[in-house]
């Protein structure tokens, strides 16, 4: 059970979650109240819509909580000139550029937004954590952009609507002290330039 919000100014939207996992998928509509639903126990992936605003996905392991009642409050970004979005489900070899398959599902709700949303123009932009050499983590922050760029276009978006920046490891969201906050700050975002 849980609320969907404006993530800008906190308001009860009305939403759709599904979820999908090993059995058969269940969905529920969100109101002013929030939303409730029971599911058996398994891995789900979860996917947040509605309308004028940004779909996300997130992970849940029911199969590792040890309780009966979960509340889940998620927040979704309207869709406005100058809102950020974490890709926080886009992810890569390490150190490489290679974009592995559990990253799919979250870019494909981009396309989604994009094809929905067809005078919106995105830049995309890629960081790394702070270990290594700054110039390298640069390079390889622009090469995961592009090849998040490549995704986009190969499924048939526009490649003038996508700009792409790489910032390496200076734009941290978080200490680089432990592995974990090293994985938030490896992430590609996106920002809409135009809509």
């Amino acid at each position: 059970y849980g609320k969907i919000t404006n993530a800008k100014t906190g308001e009860l939207i009305p939403a759709k979650i599904s979820f999908a996992g090993s059995g058969e998928p269940h969905a529920v509509v969100a109101g002013p109240d929030g939303y409730a639903l029971a599911v058996p126990t398994s891995q789900y992936t979860i996917r947040i819509e509605a309308s004028g605003y940004i779909s996300t996905l997130e992970k849940l392991d029911i199969n590792a909580l040890e309780m009966r009642d979960l509340e889940m409050n998620f927040e979704l970004q309207p869709v406005e000139l100058g809102t950020t979005v974490n890709l926080k489900n886009v992810l890569f070899a390490q150190a490489k550029t290679d974009i592995l398959p559990e990253s799919y599902p979250e870019l494909d709700l981009v396309v989604n937004f994009l094809k929905e949303n067809p005078s919106v123009r995105i830049e995309l932009m890629g960081h790394t954590d702070g270990r290594g050499v700054h110039d390298d983590n640069v390079r390889l922050s622009q090469q995961r952009v592009n090849k998040v760029k490549e995704y986009l276009v190969s499924r048939g978006i526009e490649p003038r609507r996508i700009a792409g920046k790489g910032f390496g490891g200076s734009k941290p969201i978080a200490s680089n002290d432990t592995e974990e906050s090293r994985r938030m700050n490896r992430r590609v975002e996106f920002v809409i330039k135009k809509f």
